[in-house]
């Protein structure tokens, strides 16, 4: 379960990246 949070706070962060581009 952590293990999925942290995934996902990473593809978040990810994808927060891009839309700043």
């Amino acid at each position: 379960m952590f293990f999925s949070a942290a995934l996902r706070a990473r593809a978040t962060g990810l994808t927060a990246q891009w839309l700043r581009i």
